[in-house]
């Protein structure tokens, strides 16, 4: 059915892998979502997960959100983020909403955030949020910055002149998601992306068959999902949403940000 993202009220599915003990940080997310996000939209929570018993179990807490358990395999680190397009594809026919949003499982959603968000102005129906640790303010604030973080103007003079923009970018030309230097403009985070239903599931399929051909060939990607995700920006128009979507606590360049969606500080825990 047609419907006017500008006006009418439109459904928002949001996707999330959590195997393991990654299943009590989405637990702390979902509520957070049930406070905040979206709130004005009927809101479904599409969780991947080899804990079947124990999500279902936790949905019975909400009531706003729907909570939809998909059992998958246990997956570890990295094939729970690297094949997250890949399942997220395999599942599609259980993703009907009209928006459709993933967050990683380690989110906690700390304001309301959805009124400001606007579907019909995503260019190519998809929108991704600029990368925390690479966004740079502007104007006075950059200047501040960099006065205060000599240390962050001069890797990023040494980045720009190495790989031609800020970025992680994949460099390795054999992988499907190398980008040439001329294409690295702008860099992504693999935690907070959405689009509309047709466009998403069309990224998320075109990224499954990449990862699975570097699979096939023996190569992962150096960010894994996030690479993959960044070859896709550069390839094609999109949305852009602001780091305050993603922050990361403490970070400088982003101190002139409101967080919306906070990544939660796991150190360097790694097993999903």
């Amino acid at each position: 059915m047609e419907f006017n993202v500008a006006s009418d009220p439109y459904s928002v599915g949001i996707v999330t892998i959590a195997t393991n003990q990654y299943l009590e940080y989405w637990r702390e997310m979902a509520i957070s979502v049930e406070r905040n996000l979206f709130p004005d939209q009927e809101v479904v929570m599409h969780v991947f997960t080899d804990r079947v018993v124990d999500a279902k179990s936790m949905a019975l807490q909400f009531s706003r959100v729907t909570v939809n358990v998909v059992e998958i395999d246990q997956l570890k680190w990295p094939e729970a983020t690297l094949l997250r397009y890949e399942v997220f594809d395999a599942h599609r026919d259980f993703l009907q909403q009209d928006v459709l949003m993933h967050l990683d499982a380690d989110m906690l959603v700390v304001e309301k955030v959805g009124p400001e968000i606007r579907p019909c102005n995503w260019p190519g129906g998809v929108a991704l949020v600029q990368h925390p640790g690479y966004r740079r303010p502007k104007g006075r604030n950059l200047a501040l910055l960099y006065i205060c973080n000599p240390r962050t103007l001069v890797i990023d003079l040494l980045t720009i002149v190495r790989l031609g923009g800020i970025g992680s970018w994949e460099i390795e030309s054999s992988s499907c998601a190398f980008i040439p230097r001329r294409l690295r403009r702008r860099y992504f985070c693999g935690g907070t992306w959405m689009g509309m239903r047709e466009p998403f599931l069309a990224m998320v399929h075109e990224l499954a068959q990449r990862v699975r051909a570097d699979l096939d060939n023996g190569i992962i990607a150096t960010w894994h999902d996030e690479s993959h995700l960044n070859w896709f920006a550069a390839q094609n128009e999109t949305g852009i949403l602001g780091s305050e979507h993603c922050y990361a606590p403490n970070f400088p360049n982003l101190a002139d940000l409101r967080p919306l969606i906070v990544a939660v500080d796991k150190g360097n825990e790694r097993t999903r």
